[in-house]
């Protein structure tokens, strides 16, 4: 198995996320998401997704477990010849998040938010347009997507270091360059995409789940 990471924005984007933020839901219209909850199930932060944080294992068990009253499976992708699996949270048949293991398979590598039934901590939602999420003066770093993300644009969250908002819209550009402000000011979240925080040797993350092995 390919490696994953080379990195964590510039060029991260595709080439972190092509194992993790690639394998999700893949519809060009962000509307299609923007589910309005009266009370989120669970909520996107630095720290994690609901449950799910750095320490969390990759465990198709013990997350079912957390997630229980919602559809819990795993699934097997494939990018450029090679497997690899995949968590998948529904609620029915709603895609509400998609669940990547690291290299190893051990851990959770990145987690891809595609509903609003997820709320946001940094309270913006899926369906948000980029002009009311950044001030012209306080535009986040974004980079072209690649690949299956061809076409749309992932920028980073504000004030975060480890949650990428992915835009999706149209322009006559190509598919392989962000769009002028003027263009991009209009186009929507289509979805978040988390990455455990990096961790300093004193402060090493607490998992809530029990250990796989017992």
């Amino acid at each position: 198995m390919k490696k994953y990471v080379k990195g964590w924005l510039l060029p991260l984007v595709v080439s972190a996320l092509s194992m993790g933020g690639l394998a999700g839901c893949n519809d060009s219209d962000a509307s299609l998401h923007q589910s309005q909850p009266t009370t989120p199930l669970h909520y996107l932060s630095q720290d994690g997704v609901g449950p799910i944080n750095a320490a969390t294992p990759f465990n198709l068990r013990l997350i079912g477990d957390a997630f229980q009253g919602l559809n819990v499976t795993e699934e097997t992708h494939f990018i450029e010849g090679d497997k690899y699996p995949v968590i998948t949270i529904k609620q029915r048949s709603k895609p509400l998040l998609t669940i990547n293991p690291d290299h190893e398979q051990h851990k959770v590598f990145s987690v891809m938010v595609h509903d609003n039934y997820i709320g946001n901590r940094l309270a913006h939602k899926i369906g948000t347009k980029f002009v009311d999420i950044y001030p012209a003066d306080k535009v986040e770093e974004c980079v072209a997507g690649m690949d299956e993300l061809a076409g749309k644009v992932l920028c980073r969250a504000p004030n975060s270091a480890n949650i990428l908002y992915l835009f999706n819209g149209k322009w006559e550009g190509a598919s392989n360059t962000v769009p002028p402000l003027p263009v991009l000011a209009n186009w929507q979240i289509e979805s978040f995409i988390w990455k455990p925080p990096l961790q300093t040797a004193s402060t090493p993350p607490q998992s809530t789940f029990p250990d796989p092995a017992n």
